[in-house]
C-alpha cells in the first residue's frame, strides 16, 4: 500500500498554484496591455472626431454633435422641400476637388442652381475638374461663364439634377 506523505502533497500543490498564478497574472497582464492600447486608439480617434465636429459646427460642438449636424440638415432641407439638396450638391462639387478649388457661393432655387468658384492649375485644371464633375450620377453640372485670372480660373456654372 502506498504511502501518504503530506509534505510532498503541499509542496507539489504549492507549485501547482503558483503556476496558475502565474498564468492568470501574465493573463492579465495582457488584458491590461491591451485595454491601455484599445483606450489610447480610442481618445486619437474622440479627438479627431471632435476637430472634425468643431470645424463644421464651431468650437462650442454641444453634448449631441451628430444630432446637431442632423438638425441642421434637416434646417436645409426645410427651407428647400422642392428642388436640389445643398449638401448633395457641395458634396458632388467636392468628390473631384483638387486644394486649388475654392467655392465662393451655391444660389439654389428650386431644380436649378449656380456655383461660383476659382480653381487653380490654369485652363487645364479646370477642364480636368469639369471633365470629372459631368460624370456624376446626380446632378448635371454645365459651364455658365469662366474667365482665367493668369494661373487661376473664375467660373460659374449652372446646376440641376440628372
Amino acid at each position: 500500500m502506498p504511502k501518504y506523505d503530506s509534505a510532498k502533497e503541499s509542496r507539489r500543490f504549492t507549485r501547482s498554484l503558483i503556476w496558475v498564478l502565474v498564468v492568470g497574472g501574465l493573463f492579465l497582464a495582457g488584458q491590461g496591455v491591451r485595454y491601455g492600447l484599445n483606450r489610447s486608439q480610442l481618445s486619437e480617434i474622440r479627438e479627431e472626431t471632435n476637430k472634425l465636429y468643431s470645424s463644421v459646427l464651431g468650437p462650442d460642438i454641444g453634448g449631441s454633435p451628430f444630432g446637431r449636424l442632423q438638425f441642421e440638415h434637416g434646417k436645409l432641407m426645410a427651407s428647400k422641400r422642392i428642388g436640389l439638396d445643398p449638401l448633395g450638391v457641395l458634396a458632388a462639387l467636392s468628390r473631384p476637388a483638387v486644394e486649388s478649388l475654392r467655392l465662393e457661393g451655391l444660389t439654389l432655387a428650386g431644380t436649378t442652381g449656380r456655383v461660383r468658384g476659382t480653381i487653380g492649375g490654369g485652363p487645364e485644371g479646370f477642364r480636368a475638374y469639369m471633365d470629372t464633375l459631368t460624370d456624376d450620377e446626380y446632378y448635371l453640372f454645365s459651364l455658365y461663364k469662366s474667365d482665367e485670372l493668369g494661373d487661376e480660373t473664375l467660373f460659374i456654372l449652372t446646376v440641376e439634377p440628372q
